[in-house]
């Protein structure tokens, strides 16, 4: 197999193939190759770039090398297949866990790398919320864990601009929450995903319209972890950002990947294909344009081309 550019998109096949169709971001192109031992159904991209694989094993596998791979306790089948997987630290550190969250229910698996035989499931309970509307007759639910982001060995996830919520491993999972100083003052809906990025978090706003119809404006902030407040990103660092669904986002260099500088580049599925926005041009908060991946017409075209030819189902994954 050769080496597989990143960032890439994965989609998931239809019907004659299990295995999910590349698609390189910066080149806008199919790419001819595959990863060792992922199929639809049997991989969790994490943000830090590796794949966790369940085959006749279970490891994480560096996409750009099939020969590196870190093994791992064999991975129970009861782990939903739309787990979001996240690395607490690069997995070479010792102690790095692997932690995957489930997105229907209020649980999660880990394990830390070379040191558990085995997978941990833990069902949390970080409170209830409102249920609207209200199902078969209850008006409140458990609170999930959605966006979700490791940085400097812990886990943050459900940003709000008013709080964020903690989870290390001590070695228990323990949970907490931040209050933020000074919250930021907003009205209306957004879409709000955690990004970690040279050892800083971010918080990446899409803010919709009174209709809820469309994306009016896109923020990036920074966490000041002295001052517990989300200050405004003025740049990423030359970075771009990688956001999709509820869950994933991920930072690489842009020189190194052929990406633009400073900006956002979110997927949105919708019913297997790429949406056409009119969204573009969209300002975010370091003066930059969000680049809509599915409204670059070569992408759009691949994606066709490839669904048609093999029955594409719907987007998997972004793979950092």
């Amino acid at each position: 197999m050769g080496r597989v550019p990143a960032p890439c998109i994965a989609l998931k096949h239809g019907a004659g193939s299990d295995k999910p169709a590349l698609f390189s971001i910066s080149e806008k192109t199919a790419i001819d190759a595959e990863i060792p031992g992922m199929t639809n159904s049997n991989a969790w991209p994490t943000p830090q770039g590796w794949i966790l694989i369940r085959d006749s094993t279970t490891f994480l596998q560096n996409p750009q090398d099939p020969d590196e791979k870190i093994h791992l306790p064999h991975l129970p089948e009861a782990v939903h297949s739309r787990c979001a997987s996240v690395l607490s630290v690069k997995p070479m550190i010792p102690g790095c866990v692997v932690l995957l969250v489930e997105p229907e229910d209020t649980i999660i698996w880990y394990c830390r790398i070379g040191q558990d035989e085995e997978w941990a499931r833990h069902e949390y309970d970080i409170g209830t919320q409102p249920l609207i509307p209200p199902v078969n007759g209850k008006d409140h639910e458990k609170v999930p864990i959605t966006s979700i982001a490791a940085c400097q060995g812990k886990f943050y996830f459900n940003g709000r601009f008013d709080s964020i919520s903690v989870l290390e491993f001590t070695p228990a999972p323990t949970f907490s929450f931040i209050a933020i100083t000074e919250p930021l003052d907003f009205w209306g809906a957004a879409s709000v995903l955690l990004v970690e990025s040279e050892s800083e978090l971010y918080m990446v706003s899409q803010l919709f319209d009174y209709y809820l119809e469309y994306i009016c404006d896109v923020t990036v902030h920074k966490m000041d972890f002295s001052k517990h407040q989300w200050c405004t990103a003025e740049d990423i660092g030359g970075h771009a950002f990688l956001i999709a669904s509820r869950y994933f986002g991920a930072s690489r260099s842009a020189d190194e990947c052929g990406l633009e500088k400073d900006c956002v580049y979110a997927i949105f599925a919708r019913d297997n294909y790429f949406e056409d926005g009119n969204i573009s041009g969209v300002s975010s908060s370091f003066g930059e344009s969000i680049l809509l991946l599915e409204e670059e017409k070569k992408i759009h075209d691949a994606v066709g081309q490839v669904g048609e030819k093999n029955g594409i189902e719907l987007l998997q994954d972004i793979l950092k």
